[in-house]
């Protein structure tokens, strides 16, 4: 069976048409029972399909079951944006993997857009606080071709939001200066990005292969993330804040438990709160 066909043999289901219909509001509670393997996924996929206004987060209790989560989404809504905010703690290091660091800016900047109508995260990851959700608009920097920049500045500003200066790029969070051409690897990146550069204006924008080191094809606007955990306090000074702070007000929780399913919208958090929705 089509997974499309799937999702549209779920959605005719007497208990998915009711469950449509009480989606809750917030500060509201549905619980769904007698979801076994990827059941839940799928109902969730169905939902978000038809509730296409509507913005879904999925907290698990662990990494793993937010990967195994973000897999069975992706199987299930090719074409519905989904992303995974992975908690910064629990990877036996003080400061988050810089893949970690990378995921989870790359998923703060593309709610910034409104790009994703799924996200995958753990309870842990909500309840976590972080001046990316207010520093990331100011401390981002955008590359278009006739845009200025000065590189020493530049160069500075770079190694206050975690890249690191090298002869030669070869991975992300890394950016050299070799005369008047500039190299950059960030997250969000399909592929570095070389800018070269006549004065303080850039005069060609390109990818270039990481390997070879040749630049590729040209590239409209290339969009530097900062690396998240790795900011100076010297760069940005704003409130830690969590990630719940850049969902809308109707946005519905679902709260995956080993034998039910809670699908809830988030009430406002208030100071004494011990978790971020109900």
């Amino acid at each position: 069976m089509a997974l499309t066909t799937l999702l549209d043999a779920i959605e005719r289901l007497p208990a998915f048409v009711r469950l449509l219909n009480t989606v809750p509001a917030p500060g509201e509670r549905r619980t769904i029972g007698g979801l076994p393997g990827s059941a839940d996924a799928s109902i969730l996929a169905a939902l978000a399909r038809r509730l296409t206004n509507r913005f879904f987060v999925v907290a698990t209790e662990s990494v793993t079951e937010a990967e195994r989560w973000l897999a069975d989404l992706g199987t299930l809504v090719d074409e519905t944006p989904v992303a995974l905010y992975p908690p910064r703690e629990g990877f036996g290091e003080a400061e988050p993997h810089m893949e970690v660091a990378g995921e989870r800016v790359e998923t703060l900047e593309r709610l910034t857009r409104a790009d994703i109508h799924v996200l995958i995260t753990t309870a842990r990851a909500l309840l976590e606080r972080t001046r990316m959700p207010r520093a990331l608009r100011e401390l981002r920097i955008e590359l278009r071709k006739g845009g200025s920049h000065r590189l020493e500045s530049l160069a500075g500003h770079l190694e206050s939001i975690g890249f690191e200066r090298v002869p030669m790029v070869e991975d992300v969070a890394q950016f050299s200066i070799r005369g008047g051409i500039f190299d950059v690897y960030s997250f969000g990146m399909p592929e570095p990005v070389r800018a070269e550069l006549w004065g303080d204006e850039i005069i060609d924008l390109r990818y270039f292969d990481i390997n070879t080191q040749r630049s590729t094809r040209t590239v409209d606007l290339a969009l530097i993330l900062p690396v998240d955990g790795q900011v100076r306090d010297d760069a940005i000074t704003v409130e830690r804040l969590s990630i719940t702070s850049l969902f809308p007000p109707d946005t519905v929780l679902f709260v995956p438990r080993p034998r039910h399913q809670t699908a809830q919208a988030p009430r406002p958090r208030r100071p004494n709160d011990d978790h971020p929705v109900r």
